[in-house]
């Protein structure tokens, strides 16, 4: 099989998930009252669907880009007529309840955008078979995101100088979509069914275990460890750094190895992409197996001072290349 055709193949397997969640969201009935948070996670969906039927115009030949093209229209046909359906109904005043949602957060609280939309941190959006759950608008913050239900979709988004930390013991996730992230650390040890969707994200270090695709856009100055991963493009980026991460048994270590896999570059379709490397003897990740240690003991805390002081400590290590380890403590080396 060509690498053209896995690309495609791969597509429609995402486009395919993708239409399901909407379509179980354009389904869903009762209709909540209020439909904010239903209407913004079908806005969310088929934005990123969207997004992705442009992107595949690359590889996708004139029958399928119609195709797909079709999909989406009718898509957005159904969820104008949703929209219409409950639009009356916002006019009226809606009494808010409180949701109980799964997040270990240090020095940070969950909101609701109804209620607390200046708040930061995991906002959920749960219907009959599908959920959204929401980590974003986070500045130095720490975040666990604990036990997710089965199929659900998780959005990552405005962080800055922060460390998300999503362990195996979350359920497999659909997908999730990474957007404006900037010097943070993302760890998913949480398997991941269908693809993620890395966009706009500078200085930062993202782990990935387990996903079915991998496409980043818009990003630099970033490294990316994979670890079971396929479907890997990137498109509009630049100074990246790949690296092969491996899983001890009980996922409480790591091991960074070089880059061996096929990658796609977009923009440079023949040759060597001038966009991406790997490891080497010159070239290292700034992300290192010793940091991978620091944030599985800092997600079992509960002293919120020190997991923020030794957060900081973490990023600053991580995202530089003149600090490394001595011990257990970061040290700058000898210039």
């Amino acid at each position: 099989m060509s690498k053209l055709h896995q690309t495609q193949q791969s597509f429609y397997i995402s486009f395919r998930t993708a239409k399901q969640e909407l379509d179980a969201l354009l389904a869903t009935d009762p209709i909540p009252s209020p439909p904010t948070d239903l209407i913004e996670a079908i806005d969310q969906k088929l934005a990123a669907v969207i997004e992705e039927v442009h992107n595949a115009k690359v590889y996708l030949v004139p029958y399928d880009q119609r195709a797909y093209a079709s999909h989406v229209d009718q898509l957005t046909k159904e969820v104008h007529a949703l929209k219409e359906r409950v639009a009356p109904k916002s006019k009226f005043a809606f009494s808010t309840r409180s949701r109980k949602v799964a997040l270990n957060g240090h020095g940070n609280e969950a909101d609701s955008r109804v209620s607390k939309p200046t708040k930061s941190g995991l906002q959920v959006s749960e219907f009959p078979g599908f959920a959204v759950h929401q980590v974003r608008r986070l500045d130095s913050k720490f975040v666990t995101v604990q036990t997710l239900p089965a199929a659900s979709s998780l959005v990552i988004s405005q962080i800055h100088k922060s460390i998300i930390f999503v362990p195996l013991a979350t359920s497999v996730i659909s997908n999730v979509q990474v957007t404006d992230c900037s010097k943070s650390i993302l760890v998913i040890v949480g398997e991941i069914s269908g693809p993620i969707h890395i966009s706009r994200v500078n200085t930062s270090t993202i782990v990935v275990r387990r996903a079915h695709q991998v496409r980043v856009h818009e990003s630099s100055d970033s490294d990316i460890l994979l670890g079971e991963t396929g479907g890997r493009i990137i498109e509009k980026s630049d100074d990246l750094i790949f690296a092969k991460v491996e899983f001890n048994e009980a996922n409480d270590r790591i091991a960074i190895s070089p880059f061996t896999e096929s990658l796609d570059d977009f923009d440079n379709p023949a040759g060597q992409s001038p966009n991406w490397s790997t490891i080497d003897e010159d070239t290292t990740t700034k992300f290192t197996d010793k940091h991978y240690e620091r944030i599985i003991e800092l997600s079992q805390s509960t002293d919120e001072r020190q997991v923020h002081d030794r957060m900081t400590r973490i990023i600053d290590a991580a995202l530089s290349r003149d600090i490394v380890f001595e011990g257990d403590d970061e040290q700058k080396s000898a210039e």
